[in-house]
C-alpha cells in the first residue's frame, strides 16, 4: 500500500495548512536531536470505525477517500473529534472546500513550485531493516506523517495474504492514532504494540517476514518558506521467496 493518492492531494490543496485554524503544520524542532516536529494529522470525517465521531449513519463506504479526509493540527482534531454534534459531517465538508478555496486565491502564484516530498542526502542507502517486535513497529509508525507500505505479491496463500493485509491496516491506523493512544498513557501503547506482537508472531507462522525503515525527507514548494522534515514510514510483507532472494540464499 503505497502513500495513497488522497493524502498527497489533501497536503497539496490544502498548502501545509490547518483547514480550520490555517496554521502551519510543521515547525522547527527545539531539540537539536530532531530534525522536525510535524503538527498536521490526517482526520477521517466519517470515522473508520462506527463507534467513532460521525461513525454511524450513511456514507459508510470508501473511507480512506478524498472526500472523507480533512487536514488538522491536533487541536483542532481533537476539537472536531470531540464535539460531533457541533462538527458534523456536513460542516466539515464545507468547512474543507472552504479553507481549499482560500488556499488557492491566497497561494495562487504561477511561479510556485508545487508542494512535493524530497529525498534526504543518502535516503537510498539506508536499507529497511526486519522487524521483530511489537516496540519496533510502534517506534516506526508512531509520529510519522506518511505511511507507505507493501503487502505479499500475489494471492496463493489467501491466509496469509488476509493476515499481511491486516497487519499493515493496523499499523498505519496505529500512526494515524499515535498522540491519542499516547494521551491515554503507558498501558495504552503497551497494549498496543502487544496487539503488534501478536500480529508479527502470526505473520513469522505463516513464513512472511516484515521489513522496515524510518526517513525523513523534506516538504517544499508551493509557499512553504523554509524547507520542512517530514517523516516517512516504509513496511513491507516478504513472502520465504522474496526473503530468500533479500537474505542471497539460493535454492539450489
Amino acid at each position: 500500500m503505497a502513500i495513497s493518492r488522497s493524502e498527497k492531494l489533501l497536503w497539496a490543496r490544502s498548502h501545509n495548512r490547518c483547514a480550520i485554524c490555517r496554521r502551519p503544520l510543521t515547525i522547527d524542532a527545539d531539540s537539536a536531536a530532531l530534525p522536525g516536529l510535524i503538527l498536521g494529522q490526517v482526520a477521517h470525517i466519517i470515522a473508520r470505525q462506527e463507534a467513532g465521531p460521525r461513525g454511524s449513519g450513511d456514507g459508510r463506504h470508501q473511507l480512506d477517500d478524498y472526500e472523507n479526509l480533512i487536514l488538522l493540527c491536533a487541536d483542532d482534531h481533537k476539537r472536531v473529534d470531540d464535539q460531533p454534534d457541533v462538527f458534523t459531517v456536513d460542516e466539515l465538508r464545507e468547512r474543507k472546500r472552504a479553507h481549499e478555496r482560500w488556499a488557492e486565491e491566497r497561494f495562487a502564484d504561477d511561479h510556485l513550485e508545487p508542494v512535493r516530498l524530497q529525498k534526504g542526502p543518502g535516503e537510498d542507502a539506508l536499507k529497511m531493516h526486519m522487524v521483530v517486535s511489537g516496540a519496533e513497529v510502534w517506534d516506526l509508525v508512531a509520529g510519522a506523517g506518511l505511511w507507505n507500505m507493501r503487502s505479499v505479491e500475489g494471492d496463493g496463500d489467501p491466509d496469509a495474504s488476509d493476515a499481511a493485509d491486516e497487519f499493515l491496516s493496523y499499523a498505519r491506523d496505529v500512526g494515524v492514532c499515535a498522540e491519542e493512544t499516547l494521551a491515554d498513557g503507558f498501558a495504552a501503547v503497551r497494549e498496543v504494540q502487544r496487539t503488534l506482537q501478536s500480529m508479527l508472531d502470526g505473520l513469522l507462522e505463516r513464513g512472511l517476514a516484515v521489513y522496515g525503515r524510518r526517513v525523513t525527507r523534506t516538504l517544499v514548494g508551493g509557499v512553504i518558506e523554509d524547507p520542512q522534515p517530514f517523516d516517512v514510514t516504509h513496511l513491507v510483507v516478504l513472502d520465504g521467496e522474496e526473503l530468500r532472494a533479500r537474505l542471497g540464499i539460493d535454492d539450489a
